[in-house]
């Protein structure tokens, strides 16, 4: 999966390019430079186009060194695992993959839904899922749906979690006025009681989530991730979640839910 990630990331990269091509011949079909200082205004619409040609070659050098590689299946379910791998994906519409370190797939975070009238904006202009209601699911490595959450607000965010059946399992409700510089929100269960506090670095993202008795639920540190690992995880950021075993299967689903939330907003307005 890893191999084919990188691979998705060249196709929409060469995507990118033959319709930046068609822009540009389009534009100088219509406006013909006729002086040299009119080629060289044109020239800079070419920059585009060969930072997509850069991200197509970096992202064909990754997949050539990852694709022989033996990666092991996946040892467990996401809701058994002490950490997780975020990745985003190249897609039309913003969605998660997760991994263990050493490269086996637990599965992805998908749009699952969005209005019709957003889809097209979205695919020019990922930030407005910002502003605008949709659903994401996360679906293991074999389809199944393991939870899924809904999104709306604007001045404050609310995120009713769901678990694979549908039913409500809890609410995460997060301030977005105030997290420019510090995120903060507070995941509560399905009877509305709270259940843990949230603050996150709204630059970095870090965090640190940890109970009223102290026991820590998730550690992320930007930037952090082991070395030995980098071989399948060629980029330059790999954002690796520590998780807590020690959590009941509902709170673990709750907690799997915020972070996917987090990641993904991350991801989106990044």
């Amino acid at each position: 999966m890893i191999a084919d990630m990188y691979k998705r990331r060249e196709k929409l990269a060469h995507s990118l390019i033959g319709a930046l091509i068609l822009i540009l011949g389009g534009y100088l079909l219509w406006n013909w430079p006729e002086t040299s200082q009119e080629w060289l205004e044109a020239a800079v619409l070419l920059v585009p186009v060969i930072f997509m040609g850069m991200i197509a070659g970096s992202s064909r050098h990754k997949y050539n060194k990852v694709k022989d590689l033996s990666i092991p299946e996946a040892s467990g379910s996401l809701m058994e695992s002490d950490h997780v791998v975020w990745k985003s994906d190249a897609s039309s519409l913003p969605r998660l993959m997760a991994f263990e370190k050493n490269g086996a797939y637990f599965g992805m975070l998908k749009t699952d839904k969005l209005p019709w009238w957003g889809r097209p904006i979205v695919f020019f202009q990922k930030s407005i899922l910002s502003f605008i209601p949709s659903t994401y699911s996360f679906y293991t490595q074999d389809g199944e749906k393991l939870f899924s959450f809904r999104r709306n607000g604007f001045k404050e965010t609310k995120v009713a979690i769901f678990d694979a059946a549908g039913n409500h399992s809890g609410t995460y409700i997060q301030e977005e006025y105030k997290s420019l510089f510090q995120v903060k929100g507070e995941i509560k269960d399905e009877e509305n009681r709270p259940v843990l506090s949230v603050k996150a670095s709204g630059t970095s993202g870090d965090f640190s989530l940890s109970d009223e008795d102290g026991h820590r639920w998730a550690h992320f540190y930007s930037g952090r991730f082991p070395h030995e690992y980098t071989e399948l995880f060629r980029d330059v950021d790999n954002d690796i979640v520590e998780l807590s075993n020690e959590l009941s299967f509902k709170n673990k689903r709750l907690l799997l839910a915020v972070i996917s939330f987090l990641f993904m907003n991350r991801s989106i307005n990044g």
